[in-house]
Protein backbone atom coordinates (compact mmCIF):
# COMPACT_ATOMS: atom_id res chain seq x y z
CA UNK A 1 0.00 0.00 0.00
CA UNK A 2 1.50 3.37 -0.99
CA UNK A 3 2.34 5.96 1.62
CA UNK A 4 -0.20 8.68 2.19
CA UNK A 5 0.39 12.34 1.44
CA UNK A 6 1.23 14.47 4.53
CA UNK A 7 2.12 11.40 6.58
CA UNK A 8 5.16 11.87 8.83
CA UNK A 9 7.61 8.99 8.44
CA UNK A 10 10.89 8.12 10.12
CA UNK A 11 13.54 6.67 7.84
CA UNK A 12 17.27 6.22 7.31
CA UNK A 13 18.89 7.95 4.34
CA UNK A 14 20.97 5.45 2.38
CA UNK A 15 22.37 7.49 -0.50
CA UNK A 16 21.92 10.57 -2.67
CA UNK A 17 19.95 10.51 -5.91
CA UNK A 18 21.12 12.63 -8.84
CA UNK A 19 19.58 16.01 -8.07
CA UNK A 20 20.60 15.95 -4.42
CA UNK A 21 17.68 14.27 -2.64
CA UNK A 22 18.29 11.59 -0.05
CA UNK A 23 17.13 8.05 -0.84
CA UNK A 24 15.44 5.94 1.83
CA UNK A 25 13.21 2.86 1.78
CA UNK A 26 10.00 2.53 3.79
CA UNK A 27 8.16 -0.79 3.61
CA UNK A 28 10.15 -1.63 0.51
CA UNK A 29 9.21 1.61 -1.27
CA UNK A 30 11.82 4.16 -2.38
CA UNK A 31 11.33 7.54 -0.76
CA UNK A 32 13.21 10.62 -2.04
CA UNK A 33 13.74 13.02 0.85
CA UNK A 34 14.56 16.66 0.14
CA UNK A 35 17.22 17.72 2.67
CA UNK A 36 18.16 14.23 3.82
CA UNK A 37 21.84 13.25 3.73
CA UNK A 38 23.42 9.77 3.61
CA UNK A 39 23.72 8.40 7.14
CA UNK A 40 20.90 10.56 8.56
CA UNK A 41 17.91 9.18 10.40
CA UNK A 42 15.15 11.70 9.79
CA UNK A 43 11.51 12.48 10.18
CA UNK A 44 10.04 13.55 6.85
CA UNK A 45 6.64 14.60 5.55
CA UNK A 46 5.34 12.87 2.43
CA UNK A 47 4.45 15.44 -0.25
CA UNK A 48 3.82 13.08 -3.16
CA UNK A 49 2.82 9.42 -3.03
CA UNK A 50 2.93 7.15 -6.08
CA UNK A 51 2.55 3.40 -6.45
CA UNK A 52 6.29 2.77 -6.77
CA UNK A 53 7.91 5.67 -4.95
CA UNK A 54 7.21 8.67 -2.76
CA UNK A 55 8.66 12.14 -2.31
CA UNK A 56 9.11 13.79 1.06
CA UNK A 57 10.64 16.84 2.70
CA UNK A 58 12.79 16.87 5.79
CA UNK A 59 10.96 17.81 8.99
CA UNK A 60 13.72 17.06 11.50
CA UNK A 61 16.96 15.13 11.87
CA UNK A 62 16.63 12.40 14.51
CA UNK A 63 20.24 11.22 14.26
CA UNK A 64 22.62 13.27 12.11
CA UNK A 65 24.99 11.66 9.64
CA UNK A 66 28.68 11.63 10.48
CA UNK A 67 29.13 13.30 7.09
CA UNK A 68 27.10 16.39 8.04
CA UNK A 69 29.12 19.61 8.24
CA UNK A 70 28.27 23.21 9.03
CA UNK A 71 27.47 25.16 5.83
CA UNK A 72 29.85 28.02 5.16
CA UNK A 73 27.38 30.33 3.41
CA UNK A 74 24.78 32.38 5.33
CA UNK A 75 22.39 31.99 2.38
CA UNK A 76 22.44 28.18 2.50
CA UNK A 77 18.92 26.81 2.69
CA UNK A 78 17.50 29.77 0.78
CA UNK A 79 19.77 30.18 -2.25
CA UNK A 80 19.32 27.57 -4.94
CA UNK A 81 23.03 27.49 -5.80
CA UNK A 82 24.42 24.97 -3.26
CA UNK A 83 22.12 22.06 -2.49
CA UNK A 84 24.61 19.91 -0.55
CA UNK A 85 26.96 22.36 1.14
CA UNK A 86 26.10 20.64 4.43
CA UNK A 87 27.62 17.34 3.25
CA UNK A 88 31.37 16.74 3.70
CA UNK A 89 33.24 16.99 0.41
CA UNK A 90 34.68 13.46 0.45
CA UNK A 91 31.16 12.07 0.78
CA UNK A 92 29.86 14.42 -1.94
CA UNK A 93 32.47 12.96 -4.28
CA UNK A 94 31.72 9.35 -3.32
CA UNK A 95 27.98 9.83 -3.79
CA UNK A 96 28.38 11.48 -7.18
CA UNK A 97 30.63 8.68 -8.44
CA UNK A 98 28.08 6.13 -7.20
CA UNK A 99 25.31 7.97 -9.09
CA UNK A 100 27.31 7.72 -12.33
CA UNK A 101 28.06 4.03 -11.87
CA UNK A 102 24.46 3.25 -10.92
CA UNK A 103 23.06 5.09 -13.96
CA UNK A 104 25.43 3.31 -16.36
CA UNK A 105 24.46 -0.08 -14.95
CA UNK A 106 20.74 0.48 -14.41
CA UNK A 107 19.85 2.67 -17.42
CA UNK A 108 22.74 1.81 -19.73
CA UNK A 109 22.49 -1.90 -19.01
CA UNK A 110 26.28 -2.31 -18.97
CA UNK A 111 28.50 -4.38 -16.69
CA UNK A 112 32.18 -5.23 -16.57
CA UNK A 113 33.52 -1.74 -17.27
CA UNK A 114 36.22 -0.10 -15.14
CA UNK A 115 34.79 2.61 -12.89
CA UNK A 116 37.77 4.85 -12.13
CA UNK A 117 38.12 6.65 -8.83
CA UNK A 118 36.44 10.07 -9.16
CA UNK A 119 38.51 13.17 -9.90
CA UNK A 120 38.02 15.81 -7.23
CA UNK A 121 37.84 19.50 -8.00
CA UNK A 122 41.28 21.05 -7.30
CA UNK A 123 39.45 23.81 -5.43
CA UNK A 124 36.15 23.34 -3.63
CA UNK A 125 35.53 27.02 -2.79
CA UNK A 126 35.64 30.10 -5.03
CA UNK A 127 36.06 27.90 -8.08
CA UNK A 128 33.43 29.34 -10.41
CA UNK A 129 34.74 31.51 -13.24
CA UNK A 130 31.27 32.61 -14.37
CA UNK A 131 28.17 33.74 -12.48
CA UNK A 132 24.79 34.40 -14.07
CA UNK A 133 22.78 36.82 -11.96
CA UNK A 134 19.15 37.61 -12.71
CA UNK A 135 17.12 40.80 -12.25
CA UNK A 136 13.59 40.60 -10.88
CA UNK A 137 10.90 43.17 -10.18
CA UNK A 138 8.63 42.62 -7.18
CA UNK A 139 6.24 44.82 -5.26
CA UNK A 140 9.06 45.82 -2.91
CA UNK A 141 11.36 46.91 -5.74
CA UNK A 142 14.15 45.62 -7.98
CA UNK A 143 16.25 42.60 -7.01
CA UNK A 144 19.47 41.22 -8.49
CA UNK A 145 20.99 37.93 -7.43
CA UNK A 146 20.33 34.20 -7.72
CA UNK A 147 17.10 32.25 -7.80
CA UNK A 148 16.21 30.94 -4.36
CA UNK A 149 15.05 27.42 -3.61
CA UNK A 150 11.87 28.79 -2.05
CA UNK A 151 8.44 27.97 -3.42
CA UNK A 152 7.60 29.56 -6.76
CA UNK A 153 5.54 32.72 -6.68
CA UNK A 154 2.38 33.51 -8.58
CA UNK A 155 4.34 33.87 -11.83
CA UNK A 156 5.74 30.36 -11.56
CA UNK A 157 9.35 31.30 -10.71
CA UNK A 158 11.25 31.05 -7.46
CA UNK A 159 12.01 34.57 -6.16
CA UNK A 160 15.43 36.13 -6.68
CA UNK A 161 17.58 36.32 -3.55
CA UNK A 162 19.73 39.44 -3.17
CA UNK A 163 22.82 37.50 -2.11
CA UNK A 164 25.56 39.38 -0.26
CA UNK A 165 28.00 36.46 -0.08
CA UNK A 166 28.82 33.52 -2.33
CA UNK A 167 31.62 31.08 -1.61
CA UNK A 168 31.54 29.54 -5.09
CA UNK A 169 32.73 32.63 -6.96
CA UNK A 170 35.41 35.29 -6.54
CA UNK A 171 34.92 38.05 -3.98
CA UNK A 172 35.26 40.59 -6.79
CA UNK A 173 32.16 39.11 -8.47
CA UNK A 174 30.14 40.02 -5.38
CA UNK A 175 31.49 43.56 -5.43
CA UNK A 176 30.47 43.94 -9.08
CA UNK A 177 27.04 42.48 -8.30
CA UNK A 178 26.42 44.96 -5.48
CA UNK A 179 27.51 47.91 -7.63
CA UNK A 180 25.23 46.84 -10.49
CA UNK A 181 22.29 46.30 -8.12
CA UNK A 182 22.76 49.78 -6.65
CA UNK A 183 22.93 51.38 -10.11
CA UNK A 184 19.90 49.52 -11.49
CA UNK A 185 17.77 50.42 -8.48
CA UNK A 186 18.76 54.08 -8.75
CA UNK A 187 17.92 54.09 -12.47
CA UNK A 188 14.20 53.76 -11.80
CA UNK A 189 13.86 51.26 -14.65
CA UNK A 190 12.11 47.98 -13.81
CA UNK A 191 13.50 44.49 -14.26
CA UNK A 192 12.17 42.41 -17.14
CA UNK A 193 8.97 40.48 -16.43
CA UNK A 194 8.74 37.41 -18.70
CA UNK A 195 5.06 36.91 -17.92
CA UNK A 196 4.13 40.44 -19.00
CA UNK A 197 6.95 40.76 -21.55
CA UNK A 198 7.95 44.19 -20.29
CA UNK A 199 10.67 45.80 -18.19
CA UNK A 200 14.34 46.41 -18.98
CA UNK A 201 17.05 44.75 -16.85
CA UNK A 202 17.37 40.99 -17.51
CA UNK A 203 20.73 39.37 -16.60
CA UNK A 204 24.18 40.32 -15.38
CA UNK A 205 26.87 37.75 -16.25
CA UNK A 206 30.30 38.11 -14.63
CA UNK A 207 33.19 36.04 -15.98
CA UNK A 208 36.80 36.03 -14.86
CA UNK A 209 39.71 33.93 -16.07
CA UNK A 210 42.87 32.32 -14.73
CA UNK A 211 44.76 35.16 -16.43
CA UNK A 212 42.87 37.73 -14.31
CA UNK A 213 40.76 39.05 -17.15
CA UNK A 214 37.17 40.03 -16.32
CA UNK A 215 34.13 40.42 -18.55
CA UNK A 216 30.78 41.80 -17.44
CA UNK A 217 27.93 41.00 -19.82
CA UNK A 218 24.71 42.93 -19.26
CA UNK A 219 21.59 41.61 -20.98
CA UNK A 220 18.52 43.83 -21.23
CA UNK A 221 15.25 43.96 -23.09
CA UNK A 222 15.24 45.47 -26.57
CA UNK A 223 14.23 49.00 -25.54
CA UNK A 224 16.42 51.40 -27.50
CA UNK A 225 15.19 54.47 -25.58
CA UNK A 226 16.75 53.08 -22.39
CA UNK A 227 20.10 51.95 -23.79
CA UNK A 228 21.84 55.03 -22.37
CA UNK A 229 21.17 53.62 -18.87
CA UNK A 230 22.97 50.40 -19.79
CA UNK A 231 25.91 52.41 -21.12
CA UNK A 232 25.90 54.32 -17.86
CA UNK A 233 26.15 51.08 -15.89
CA UNK A 234 29.11 50.01 -18.05
CA UNK A 235 30.91 53.29 -17.53
CA UNK A 236 30.24 53.14 -13.78
CA UNK A 237 31.62 49.61 -13.48
CA UNK A 238 34.70 50.34 -15.59
CA UNK A 239 35.39 53.42 -13.48
CA UNK A 240 34.89 51.58 -10.16
CA UNK A 241 36.69 48.39 -11.25
CA UNK A 242 39.62 49.43 -13.49
CA UNK A 243 40.69 45.78 -13.74
CA UNK A 244 37.67 45.07 -15.98
CA UNK A 245 38.83 43.82 -19.38
CA UNK A 246 35.45 44.05 -21.08
CA UNK A 247 31.89 45.32 -20.58
CA UNK A 248 29.34 44.15 -23.14
CA UNK A 249 25.70 45.20 -23.35
CA UNK A 250 23.44 42.86 -25.34
CA UNK A 251 19.71 42.96 -25.93
CA UNK A 252 17.32 40.02 -25.93
CA UNK A 253 13.81 40.13 -27.39
CA UNK A 254 12.63 36.59 -26.66
CA UNK A 255 10.82 35.85 -23.41
CA UNK A 256 12.90 32.78 -22.61
CA UNK A 257 15.05 33.13 -19.51
CA UNK A 258 18.38 32.13 -21.04
CA UNK A 259 21.24 34.41 -19.96
CA UNK A 260 22.44 35.03 -23.51
CA UNK A 261 22.22 38.11 -25.68
CA UNK A 262 20.80 38.21 -29.19
CA UNK A 263 22.29 41.48 -30.38
CA UNK A 264 25.38 43.32 -29.12
CA UNK A 265 24.47 46.95 -28.46
CA UNK A 266 27.47 48.51 -26.72
CA UNK A 267 30.95 47.51 -25.65
CA UNK A 268 33.79 48.92 -23.59
CA UNK A 269 37.17 47.22 -23.83
CA UNK A 270 37.90 43.87 -25.47
CA UNK A 271 35.51 41.72 -27.50
CA UNK A 272 36.64 38.63 -25.61
CA UNK A 273 38.61 37.56 -22.55
CA UNK A 274 41.50 35.13 -22.57
CA UNK A 275 41.39 31.95 -20.48
CA UNK A 276 44.07 29.37 -19.76
CA UNK A 277 43.61 25.71 -18.80
CA UNK A 278 46.52 23.58 -17.68
CA UNK A 279 47.05 20.00 -16.58
CA UNK A 280 50.16 17.89 -16.13
CA UNK A 281 52.39 20.35 -17.99
CA UNK A 282 49.99 21.02 -20.87
CA UNK A 283 48.66 24.56 -21.25
CA UNK A 284 46.08 25.87 -23.69
CA UNK A 285 44.61 29.35 -24.08
CA UNK A 286 41.19 30.36 -25.33
CA UNK A 287 39.33 33.44 -26.50
CA UNK A 288 35.92 33.52 -24.83
CA UNK A 289 33.14 35.80 -26.06
CA UNK A 290 30.13 37.01 -24.06
CA UNK A 291 27.77 34.19 -25.11
CA UNK A 292 30.31 31.36 -25.33
CA UNK A 293 29.98 28.19 -23.29
CA UNK A 294 33.07 27.27 -21.31
CA UNK A 295 33.47 25.02 -18.29
CA UNK A 296 32.70 27.14 -15.23
CA UNK A 297 35.52 25.62 -13.14
CA UNK A 298 38.85 26.44 -14.82
CA UNK A 299 41.05 24.17 -12.71
CA UNK A 300 38.38 21.49 -12.89
CA UNK A 301 38.48 21.82 -16.68
CA UNK A 302 42.15 20.83 -16.45
CA UNK A 303 41.10 17.61 -14.67
CA UNK A 304 38.38 16.99 -17.25
CA UNK A 305 40.59 17.59 -20.29
CA UNK A 306 43.42 15.61 -18.68
CA UNK A 307 41.05 12.65 -18.27
CA UNK A 308 40.13 12.86 -21.96
CA UNK A 309 43.83 12.86 -22.93
CA UNK A 310 44.40 9.83 -20.70
CA UNK A 311 41.40 7.89 -22.03
CA UNK A 312 42.38 8.66 -25.62
CA UNK A 313 45.81 7.02 -25.32
CA UNK A 314 46.92 9.17 -28.25
CA UNK A 315 50.00 8.28 -30.30
CA UNK A 316 50.21 11.41 -32.44
CA UNK A 317 48.74 9.79 -35.55
CA UNK A 318 45.03 10.17 -34.82
CA UNK A 319 42.37 12.25 -36.51
CA UNK A 320 40.00 13.48 -33.81
CA UNK A 321 36.45 14.55 -34.62
CA UNK A 322 35.10 16.81 -31.89
CA UNK A 323 31.31 17.09 -32.12
CA UNK A 324 29.54 19.86 -30.17
CA UNK A 325 32.99 21.48 -29.98
CA UNK A 326 31.87 24.94 -28.79
CA UNK A 327 34.91 27.24 -28.82
CA UNK A 328 37.14 24.22 -29.50
CA UNK A 329 38.20 23.79 -25.87
CA UNK A 330 38.70 20.02 -25.85
CA UNK A 331 40.14 19.67 -29.34
CA UNK A 332 42.65 22.46 -28.82
CA UNK A 333 43.78 20.88 -25.55
CA UNK A 334 44.41 17.60 -27.40
CA UNK A 335 45.98 19.10 -30.52
CA UNK A 336 49.59 18.62 -29.43
CA UNK A 337 48.96 14.86 -29.04
CA UNK A 338 47.18 14.10 -32.33
CA UNK A 339 47.69 14.59 -36.05
CA UNK A 340 44.45 16.45 -36.79
CA UNK A 341 41.45 17.94 -34.97
CA UNK A 342 38.14 18.64 -36.71
CA UNK A 343 35.51 20.48 -34.67
CA UNK A 344 31.80 20.75 -35.45
CA UNK A 345 29.47 23.27 -33.76
CA UNK A 346 26.11 24.94 -34.41
CA UNK A 347 27.12 28.40 -33.11
CA UNK A 348 28.89 30.60 -35.65
CA UNK A 349 30.15 32.86 -32.85
CA UNK A 350 31.69 29.87 -31.03
CA UNK A 351 33.37 28.57 -34.18
CA UNK A 352 34.90 32.00 -34.76
CA UNK A 353 36.41 31.88 -31.27
CA UNK A 354 37.62 28.30 -31.89
CA UNK A 355 39.59 29.46 -34.95
CA UNK A 356 41.05 32.44 -33.08
CA UNK A 357 41.96 30.22 -30.10
CA UNK A 358 43.75 27.77 -32.38
CA UNK A 359 45.72 30.71 -33.80
CA UNK A 360 46.42 31.94 -30.26
CA UNK A 361 48.01 28.55 -29.49
CA UNK A 362 49.92 28.54 -32.83
CA UNK A 363 48.15 25.35 -33.91
CA UNK A 364 47.96 24.44 -37.57
CA UNK A 365 46.30 21.03 -37.25
CA UNK A 366 42.86 22.27 -36.11
CA UNK A 367 39.84 23.15 -38.23
CA UNK A 368 36.27 24.00 -37.26
CA UNK A 369 32.96 24.02 -39.13
CA UNK A 370 29.52 25.49 -38.46
CA UNK A 371 26.46 23.28 -38.79
CA UNK A 372 23.69 21.41 -37.01
CA UNK A 373 23.87 17.73 -36.14
CA UNK A 374 20.23 16.89 -36.79
CA UNK A 375 20.20 16.97 -40.58
CA UNK A 376 21.06 13.96 -42.71
CA UNK A 377 23.21 15.98 -45.11
CA UNK A 378 25.53 17.22 -42.37
CA UNK A 379 25.67 13.87 -40.61
CA UNK A 380 26.58 12.02 -43.80
CA UNK A 381 29.37 14.53 -44.44
CA UNK A 382 31.13 13.79 -41.14
CA UNK A 383 34.71 12.75 -41.88
CA UNK A 384 36.27 9.43 -40.95
CA UNK A 385 38.21 9.62 -37.71
CA UNK A 386 40.14 7.54 -35.22
CA UNK A 387 38.63 9.07 -32.09
CA UNK A 388 35.22 10.70 -31.83
CA UNK A 389 34.60 13.10 -28.95
CA UNK A 390 31.02 13.89 -28.03
CA UNK A 391 30.08 16.50 -25.44
CA UNK A 392 26.40 17.16 -26.16
CA UNK A 393 23.96 19.39 -24.25
CA UNK A 394 22.30 18.02 -21.12
CA UNK A 395 19.61 16.30 -23.20
CA UNK A 396 22.25 14.06 -24.78
CA UNK A 397 22.64 12.91 -28.38
CA UNK A 398 19.95 13.58 -30.94
CA UNK A 399 18.61 10.26 -32.22
CA UNK A 400 19.80 11.03 -35.76
CA UNK A 401 23.28 11.82 -34.46
CA UNK A 402 23.48 8.52 -32.58
CA UNK A 403 22.45 6.70 -35.76
CA UNK A 404 25.08 8.55 -37.81
CA UNK A 405 27.78 7.67 -35.27
CA UNK A 406 26.90 3.99 -35.59
CA UNK A 407 27.20 4.25 -39.39
CA UNK A 408 30.49 6.15 -39.16
CA UNK A 409 31.80 3.60 -36.63
CA UNK A 410 35.04 5.26 -35.40
CA UNK A 411 37.32 2.91 -33.39
CA UNK A 412 36.99 4.95 -30.18
CA UNK A 413 34.41 7.28 -28.71
CA UNK A 414 35.12 9.50 -25.72
CA UNK A 415 31.82 10.71 -24.32
CA UNK A 416 31.60 13.70 -21.97
CA UNK A 417 28.35 14.39 -20.16
CA UNK A 418 26.91 16.53 -17.38
CA UNK A 419 23.96 14.18 -16.84
CA UNK A 420 24.57 10.52 -15.87
CA UNK A 421 21.09 9.46 -17.02
CA UNK A 422 21.38 10.79 -20.56
CA UNK A 423 24.94 9.49 -20.81
CA UNK A 424 23.71 6.04 -19.81
CA UNK A 425 20.92 6.23 -22.38
CA UNK A 426 23.40 7.18 -25.11
CA UNK A 427 25.75 4.35 -24.09
CA UNK A 428 22.82 1.97 -24.52
CA UNK A 429 21.97 3.47 -27.93
CA UNK A 430 25.50 2.78 -29.11
CA UNK A 431 25.80 -0.66 -27.48
CA UNK A 432 25.12 -2.63 -30.69
CA UNK A 433 28.57 -1.66 -31.91
CA UNK A 434 30.36 -0.23 -28.86
CA UNK A 435 31.50 -1.58 -25.53
CA UNK A 436 31.93 0.71 -22.52
CA UNK A 437 35.49 0.22 -21.30
CA UNK A 438 35.88 2.76 -18.50
CA UNK A 439 34.28 5.79 -16.93
CA UNK A 440 35.30 8.46 -14.47
CA UNK A 441 33.25 11.02 -12.58
CA UNK A 442 34.95 14.44 -12.64
CA UNK A 443 33.62 16.88 -10.07
CA UNK A 444 33.41 20.34 -11.58
CA UNK A 445 30.70 21.57 -9.22
CA UNK A 446 31.45 21.05 -5.49
CA UNK A 447 28.50 21.59 -3.10
CA UNK A 448 25.97 21.22 -5.92
CA UNK A 449 24.32 18.06 -7.24
CA UNK A 450 25.96 18.39 -10.68
CA UNK A 451 28.65 15.98 -11.89
CA UNK A 452 30.61 15.60 -15.13
CA UNK A 453 31.52 12.17 -16.53
CA UNK A 454 34.05 10.97 -19.09
CA UNK A 455 33.41 7.55 -20.66
CA UNK A 456 35.50 5.52 -23.11
CA UNK A 457 33.72 3.30 -25.64
CA UNK A 458 35.48 1.06 -28.13
CA UNK A 459 34.23 -0.63 -31.27
CA UNK A 460 33.39 -4.27 -30.65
Amino acid sequence: MPLQKDKIIECSIESLAFGGRGVAHVDGMAVFVEGGLPGDTVKARVVKAKKRFAEAVLESVVTPSSHRVKPRCPHFGQCGGCAIQDLGYDEQLAQKAAQVENALKRIGGVEGFAMDAPAASPEIWNYRNKMEFVFEQRSDGLHLGLRSNLAAGEKGLAPVLDIEECHLCARRDMEILRAAREFARASGLPAFDPAENNGFWRHLVVRHTALNEIMVHLITAEETRQYARAEGLGETLVDRFPELTSFVHSSRARRSLAATGEKTVFRLGSRAVEEMVEHDGRQARYHIGPNAFFQTNTKGAGELFGTIREFGGFTGEETVLDLYCGIGAIGIFLADKVERVIGFEISEEAVGKAWSSAKLNKLENCEFAVGTLDTDANLKALPENDVLIIDPPRAGLHENTARAILELAPPKIIAVSCDPSTLARDVKRLSDKYELKRARAVDMFPHTHHIETVALLELR
